[in-house]
């Protein structure tokens, strides 16, 4: 298949994986090749493989890229061009993961990236597989084996059936696939709404909340912004602006219901909570505790205190020599015998994980 851009999009710019064809830094069209970027949702940037040969136009192109959580690859015409370890962790944290979406032969920057050219098949698989497998004719079958783990394969006929138009109309719509019958709707205060809807995109909800005047006069919500900042006022973790385009966002959205918001901000000026991460689901108990919590495996948290992270070597004579080590920072080593939680030998807010710790 030949590939431009094939995007798993997210609301960050890089985040979430994308697979085609670019060129480098101001050059333009010139020197296109294939790549592949992948961002997980909790790493702070994006490693991005690229082919060492430069993109033939005219040309059929096997393209395939794999990642299993720890090594990315990218494969042109079964050989392996490029691959890093610089990713780790699951793709999408399960809270995000209902806000991903797939977009095929384009994305959304703001330069507008288009493919002009042609797309054979697209397949996804569950799990990442070997070379071997990119390496046989496109005429075997693979085994039985992989058959299991194919999640999807499209054709692009018919392409009306399968896909729509990401430049038509607005999100969010539904779009039956052809031979999958929609879920029933359930009305529960317990799960979040779709990526991109609210309560009130309900049809249901509505409905009866449009039946009952007395529901349908104006209401005014009040809400706060606890902004926490640094001892000396400096430093919030957002800023004015943001907190102006997110109350007018909210207003915009809920104006049609006759819902208006109010807005207060409140600032706590304090260094020690500015400084201070907090992970969905993931308790400060999980840090540390010799076990793996994929919820927990930030670089912030030193990868689950270190219980996420393939275990490196940890020198004898580097234990209580005054200084942090990443490889004796875990349980097994007895977080480096304290040198990671001294505040007189490294920065305890990054380093320290031990749970028995008062630094911590």
């Amino acid at each position: 298949m030949v590939l431009q851009r094939l995007f798993l999009f997210t609301q960050m710019n890089d985040k979430g994986w994308a697979l085609g064809i670019r060129s480098g830094k101001d050059k333009g069209k010139r020197d296109a090749r294939f790549f592949f970027s992948l961002r997980t949702d909790r790493m702070k940037k994006a490693t991005v493989l690229i082919s060492h040969s430069r993109y033939q136009p005219g040309t059929w192109t096997h393209l395939a890229a794999t990642y299993d959580g720890q090594r990315m690859a990218l494969y042109v015409d079964g050989t392996q061009v490029a691959s890093s370890l610089g990713q780790s962790g699951p793709l999408n944290s399960p809270f995000m993961a209902s806000c991903r979406c797939l977009l095929l032969g384009g994305d959304r920057s703001e330069d507008r990236h288009y493919f002009r050219g042609h797309l054979g098949t697209l397949v996804f698989w569950s799990t990442a597989l070997p070379q071997s497998h990119f390496q046989k004719s496109s005429q075997h079958s693979s085994g039985e084996e992989e058959m299991t783990d194919l999640v999807l394969i499209a054709s692009f006929e018919p392409l009306n059936t399968e896909w729509v138009p990401f430049r038509d109309e607005k999100y969010p719509r539904l779009e039956v696939l052809q031979g999958f019958e929609p879920e029933p709707e359930i009305l529960s205060p317990l799960q979040p709404p779709l990526c991109g809807q609210t309560v009130c995109d309900n049809v249901e909800l509505i409905s009866q909340y449009n039946g009952y005047w007395p529901l349908r006069g104006e209401k005014v919500i009040r809400y706060q912004v606890v902004n926490i900042c640094d001892d000396d006022g400096l430093n919030p973790i957002v800023s004015e602006e943001q907190i102006r385009l997110q109350h007018e966002a909210l207003n915009e959205a809920f104006n049609r219901y006759n819902i208006s918001w109010q807005l207060g901000v409140h600032q706590v000026h304090n260094s020690t909570l500015r400084h201070r991460v907090v992970l969905v689901n993931c308790e400060p108990s999980k840090i540390g505790n010799d076990h793996c919590d994929p919820e927990c495996e930030h670089p912030l948290t030193g990868y689950d205190g270190g219980d996420c992270r393939r275990q490196g070597r940890c020198y004898s004579w580097n234990r209580r020599d005054g200084l942090c080590h990443a490889e004796c920072n875990n349980m097994l080593n007895d977080f480096d015998d304290g040198d990671c939680c001294d505040p007189q030998v490294a920065d305890v807010r990054k380093t320290c994980f031990d749970p028995d710790s008062p630094k911590r």
